[in-house]
């Protein structure tokens, strides 16, 4: 707790030396609902100095950013275009202590979510989030089909911290909200980017009027298309002297010119979205949204770092030894002909296993073999949601929210595992997921606004089927008694929620605020394993499962309910500059764990439960040209989630693994407690007209205390898996005049994102390549806009100094890592109407 201590004390100091600083800018109004960005994305004029303002609703009701006493980076439309950010992940590059990344190959088209080290990198739908992700104030129940196009957005909030009293789920690292631009009866866009990797972009909208000062519409699409920048090479074909391929072992199974089987990374998205806005009256509001996507995207760039550290001692899959010759870059490289990090000799493949068809009802068929196996080399979403939101206001002191939604989607996704030629790991996987959900929130003022309160409540369910072709076809794992590791997985999962929670606002004085909250909440979840032979007999496989007590048609069951708080106090040293102290407590949800490898390990986990404490301030100085915001916190961790590398029983000790895989275990157990210190700052200045200077800093240092499990694989000291420490970014852009024809505005945006242990510490010490380094990265863009600024014209570049760096790495008995994408370049014209 000293660093924690030190931390708050320097605070502190930093708000008694603003508040001796003059602040003059004046204090927003309130306004009645959220204004939308203008079709105009870009920022308003050089002439209108000073830092903008901000409305969000995190805490339930409109309020300026800086009034509000809760760590939140808050981006609109025009600072996303400027940044050259199209997808959810580019946001993480400024946000502090906030890291998005797309998840791996075979894991679906998704993303894994961390706000100051809580959330989740597990992409199965028995665990949950972590951090909550909310589409106009919609929950969306999971990471897969999470990593969004952010097309036609007013604006991004994310929370960070505990929001249990705060969001429609409780999410206890943070939350993130994407709010669509409301219609408001004019104007539109249209916009075209061609660029590097063939990438051909067009987004559009319009906004209408459908009944005069009552109705309005809007519709917006977006189509993004691009080739992968992973190439994927026949190895038979650009080796054809192995002696493997001249034996014959491995055989090429080119289709076109130059060895090339095809492309990783590549994207192809179809989006569309409308939404209807009818305001009869200036007491009722109501908005319903509908969207579509169509993403047909190829699987996610993943390239092989190391397949055996000893050549001479590995197993052979198909009388090919699984060695280092198939690693085209870096130190484990064994290829003498290609040195390329962006090249993988995956192809998908497996010409060893014939499995057998489905049937109608979902059951392996015998009568129809399909094989051989040949996964797709996809990562793509078929999906459709719709929302409505209603408003109504019984008079200025009572208002009603009820928020209603439905999502429906599949993703279907394929996985070479390695990346290597040989049929080491192949799998097609299926996710169907539908959820609904209903909340509603009733606002009101007591004694002439002294008193806010917010008191509602959320009802949530879910389904997700994970359907699994696995295709493993070593022996055993090294044990040549043992059958083929291949089997067909058919689980499902569901979730039912129901929560109740309350918020309590007291302005004590004009300058002294205390606020409350308390959260109820009690879920549900089932998980039921299916398991099925390859050969289509119905029978479990039988490497992973003894036939006298199948896993099979078991289901494994939880439920729980917790209880979370929220207490607030802030203080107006100057009405520019607030201070305040909060304490919050959250909790990740509980389950059951989905990858047993036998019926003992088919064990519950309980919740993962934090208690937070921060001491923050947000300042606006200089007639609102330089705004600083910091915090400092630490958290208590009880019974941290994770996956032990050895399987354990429900006293912690070890488990004895099957046979000759002793260190194989599938299990989400809670491992111990755990500490985490941190701070976080964010600035932005706007000295003189035209120029903007942005910057963050963030740092976490994440400590377990007493593990919960027997068998050493972490110590108190260890931090967990897939977090850094310093986390740091900085921009800079000035909007110059051209004559009497524009403004051209250069800018550029740097990031510093900390390295990370992929694995338990102690394995990062004995196996480095575990380890994910830090890196650097440069965008720049520079944007001419016409004077009436309806046509504008940019050219952006993305990591500029052309940095090889990776997103994340699995490493099992082989390694393979996920690059970033190169240098690129791309031009965008964009016309307002």
């Amino acid at each position: 707790m000293a660093s924690a201590h030190f931390g708050a004390s320097a605070l502190a100091m930093m708000v008694t030396a603003l508040a001796a600083v003059p602040g003059h800018a004046q204090t927003a109004p309130a306004t009645t609902q959220p204004v939308n960005s203008t079709d105009k994305t870009e920022d308003a004029p050089a002439a209108a100095a000073g830092v903008p303002e901000i409305v969000v609703t995190a805490q339930f009701r409109q309020q300026r950013l800086q009034d509000t006493p809760l760590a939140i980076t808050a981006v609109n439309a025009a600072l996303l275009e400027s940044r050259s950010q199209t997808r959810l992940v580019d946001v993480t590059q400024q946000a502090p202590s906030v890291q998005l990344q797309p998840t791996i190959a075979g894991a679906g088209k998704g993303m894994t979510a961390f706000i100051r080290g809580l959330g989740q990198g597990d992409i199965s739908p028995a665990v949950e989030p972590g951090v909550g992700i909310y589409v106009d104030d919609v929950y969306f129940a999971t990471l897969t089909a999470s990593i969004f196009d952010l097309v036609d957005l007013d604006r991004i909030e994310i929370l960070r911290g505990p929001q249990g009293t705060l969001a429609g789920m409780n999410s206890e690292g943070g939350a993130i909200k994407l709010y669509s631009r409301k219609p408001e009866g004019h104007g539109g866009y249209i916009e075209a980017t061609l660029g590097d990797y063939n990438r051909r972009d067009v987004k559009a909208s319009a906004d209408f009027t459908l009944v005069p000062d009552t109705l309005f519409g809007r519709l917006s699409g977006i189509y993004r298309s691009s080739d992968g920048y992973v190439t994927r090479l026949d190895y038979a074909c650009t080796h054809p002297s192995d002696p493997y391929v001249v034996s014959g072992a491995l055989k090429s199974s080119t289709v076109s010119k130059g060895c090339k089987l095809g492309t990783m990374g590549g994207q192809d998205t179809k989006a569309l979205r409308g939404s209807l806005r009818w305001a009869p009256s200036d007491r009722l509001e109501v908005n319903v949204i509908g969207d579509y996507t169509r993403d047909d995207s190829e699987a996610q760039a993943t390239t092989l770092l190391r397949a055996a550290a000893n050549p001479a001692t590995t197993t052979a899959y198909q009388g090919v030894p699984y060695d280092n010759r198939f690693v085209p870059y870096g130190v484990n490289r064994g290829d003498t002909v290609k040195n390329d990090p962006y090249i993988t000799y995956a192809n998908f493949y497996d010409p060893g296993v014939t499995y057998a068809a489905l049937n109608a009802s979902g059951a392996p068929n015998p009568a129809k073999p399909n094989g051989p196996f040949q996964a797709p080399a996809i990562a793509q979403v078929r999906g459709w949601g719709v929302s409505g939101t209603i408003d109504y206001k019984f008079s200025d002191d009572l208002s009603f929210k009820s928020i209603t939604g439905y999502r429906k989607y599949t993703s279907p996704a394929g996985d070479d595992g390695d990346g290597s030629p040989v049929a080491y790991i192949q799998e097609s996987q299926l996710f169907r997921h539908r959820q609904v959900s209903e909340e509603a929130r009733l606002n009101g003022k007591l004694f002439d606004g002294r008193i806010q309160f917010t008191i509602g409540g959320i009802v949530f369910h879910q389904r997700t089927e994970y359907y699994d072709k696995n295709d493993t076809p070593f022996a055993g794992f090294g044990t040549p008694s043992m059958p083929t590791f291949a089997f067909i997985q058919d689980d499902f999962v569901t979730l039912n929620q129901q929560a109740g929670f309350g918020n309590i606002t007291w302005n004590a004085t004009d300058k002294l605020t205390f606020e409350g909250g308390i959260r109820a909440t009690h879920e549900k979840k089932e998980y039921t394993f299916g398991r099925y032979a390859f050969d289509g007999s119905g029978e479990p496989y039988t490497p992973l499962s003894n036939p006298a007590n199948p896993l099979n048609g078991r289901v494994g069951k939880y439920a729980g309910t917790i209880v979370d708080y929220r207490a607030v106090a802030s203080y107006k040293f100057t009405p520019d500059i607030l201070g305040y102290f909060q304490f919050a407590t959250g909790f990740k949800g509980g389950g059951i764990g989905p990858r047993p490898y036998f019926p003992e390990q088919i064990l519950g986990f309980g919740p993962e439960k934090v208690h937070s404490y921060e001491i923050g301030e947000k300042a606006d100085l200089f007639d609102r040209k330089l705004r600083i915001n910091a915090d400092v916190y630490h958290m208590d961790f009880s019974g941290y989630q994770g996956t032990p590398n050895v399987c354990v029983d429900a006293s912690g000790n070890a488990l004895p693994g099957l046979p000759g895989t002793p260190g194989l275990c599938g299990e989400i157990l809670n491992l111990g407690d755990a500490k985490l210190n941190g701070v976080e700052g964010e600035i932005t200045a706007r000295p003189v007209n035209g120029l903007s200077i942005e910057g963050s800093i963030s740092y976490n240092d994440f400590k377990f205390q007493n593990p919960n499990i027997k068998t050493n694989e972490f110590k108190k000291g260890d931090t967990r898996p897939g977090i850094g420490k310093f986390k740091y970014s900085a921009a800079i852009q000035y909007e110059l005049p051209v004559g009497a024809f524009g403004t051209l505005t250069p800018r550029v945006d740097f990031v510093h994102t900390p390295g990370f242990c992929g694995s338990l510490a102690a394995l990062c010490v004995t196996d480095p390549i575990r380890h994910v380094s830090s890196y650097n990265l440069v965008n720049a863009r520079i944007t001419f806009r016409s004077a009436d600024r309806n046509w504008s014209l940019a050219v952006a570049v993305t990591n500029l100094t052309d940095k090889l760096y990776y997103y994340n790495k699995i490493v099992t008995s082989y390694a393979a890592g996920q690059p970033g994408a190169p240098r690129q370049f791309a031009v965008t014209l964009r016309r307002n109407f």
